[in-house]
């Protein structure tokens, strides 16, 4: 195992798990990005999957409130109970899921729900079923845990839509669970309700897990929101796991609070692996977090009816750039364009795809190999038209250098 000199004749040895490790290949590029910004240097940030607006007044003034009251203190290690039976009202309310406070966490976000699960479900010899494209995250997740991701390729041509039959063939006696995301990142895309009901039955039938994210639940622009798996809870009480968070939906990303929501024994073990890395999410964000839940819902709504109109400027900016072809995605706020018919010479894979943008184009995306989808970029459309419009115009501007 390579060894790392820290001071003078100081040496330790990293662990085998995290020298397999990739850095978040969308950190990466918006650490890049803000190098080049820091130098002076005029770059247009596609990369981040962040909304660009504030969090919503009501929800700020809550956490002004929860600081004059005092509630800097801990809170139970899952989260605090009002905020718990907020989460069970609204799917109750949402998608008539029964749960109650035992079955759900509150966490350090979404990314922390699923590491907690993760942690608390996968162990050497599992095998774990991820579609592809997948969040870069998924994947290095199970392989911390010890066991192994599995991809089940989604192609372009079904939309990127997952259908139930796609994963059987990956399917093995080794296999545990199956990691799904709908609204997709980084395609956007949605995976309709009969086909929902399709992986239900897949895992119940193959005995399995599904842990849905659900995290852009809000922004699916077909339906009033994206079909939740949780409609189904009573058809599979203990194969089916929800997670969500307040990200996205209330552009609440630096809060850190997300859910998950499943069987009593799972989310008790999720919460025993919690009390032993982070404790309670922080007692002011879930104040925040209740306030965004059960709160007045108007910037949603302004906030999609924006998304929709970015993504639609998007998507026909990008179908005006030559060679490169793009589906209108039907949620999230990414547009995941396929560039294979510029990758050739030094431009050799999408890695060196976006590197070139960055240093032509000075427009930052993310490889679609960090998705595992190679000869695609992901382009976030969280930013302003004007952004948008002089990114794509500068990525054409560019391209023309390959082309030529």
């Amino acid at each position: 195992m390579p060894e790392l000199k820290i001071v003078g004749k100081t040496r330790v040895k990293l662990s085998g798990r995290v020298q397999k490790l990739e850095i978040s290949p969308t950190t990466a590029v918006l650490q890049e990005a803000n190098q080049l910004k820091r130098q002076g240097i005029d770059v247009i940030d596609f990369g981040p999957g962040e909304p660009d607006f504030s969090t919503p007044e009501n929800v700020k003034e809550a956490a002004h409130q929860a600081i004059r009251e005092n509630f800097t203190k801990y809170t139970e290690v899952g989260g605090i109970l009002p905020l718990k039976q907020a989460l069970a009202d609204k799917y109750k309310k949402d998608w008539g899921a029964g749960y109650d406070a035992a079955e759900i966490i509150v966490c350090a976000g979404g990314k922390q729900a699923l590491f907690n699960l993760a942690l608390a479900l996968f162990e050497e010899g599992d095998e774990v079923v991820i579609p592809a494209p997948y969040w870069v995250t998924f994947p290095e997740q199970v392989r911390l845990a010890g066991a192994v991701p599995v991809v089940a390729p989604v192609p372009e041509h079904e939309r990127f839509i997952l259908r139930a039959a796609m994963l059987e063939p990956v399917l093995t006696s080794r296999t545990r669970a199956i990691i799904v995301t709908s609204p997709n990142n980084p395609t956007g895309a949605v995976i309709p309700e009969e086909e929902v009901r399709r992986l239900v039955k897949l895992v119940r039938e193959r005995g399995l897990l599904l842990i849905s994210d659900e995290t852009y639940e809000h922004f699916s622009y077909q339906t009033d929101r994206a079909f939740s798996a949780s409609a189904l809870r009573d058809e599979a009480l203990q194969e089916l796991i929800i997670v969500g968070a307040v990200s996205k939906t209330y552009a609440m990303t630096g809060w850190r609070i997300g859910y998950a929501l499943g069987p009593r024994a799972i989310i008790a073990a999720a919460t025993n692996i919690q009390s032993h890395a982070t404790s309670n999410p922080a007692s002011i964000s879930q104040k925040a977090a209740l306030e965004a839940i059960t709160g007045d819902q108007g910037s949603v709504k302004v906030m999609k009816a924006e998304y929709r109109r970015r993504r639609d400027f998007a998507h026909a900016a990008l179908a005006k750039v030559p060679g490169v072809s793009c589906d209108l995605p039907d949620g999230a706020f990414y547009l995941f364009p396929n560039v294979s018919r510029y990758l050739r010479g030094e431009v050799r894979d999408s890695a060196a795809f976006a590197g070139f943008l960055l240093r032509e184009a000075r427009v930052a995306v993310v490889p679609g190999s960090a998705f595992g989808a190679e000869g695609y970029i992901r382009i976030s459309y969280a930013t302003s038209m004007e952004l948008l419009a002089e990114g794509i115009r500068r990525i054409e501007e560019a391209l023309r250098k390959i082309k030529n």
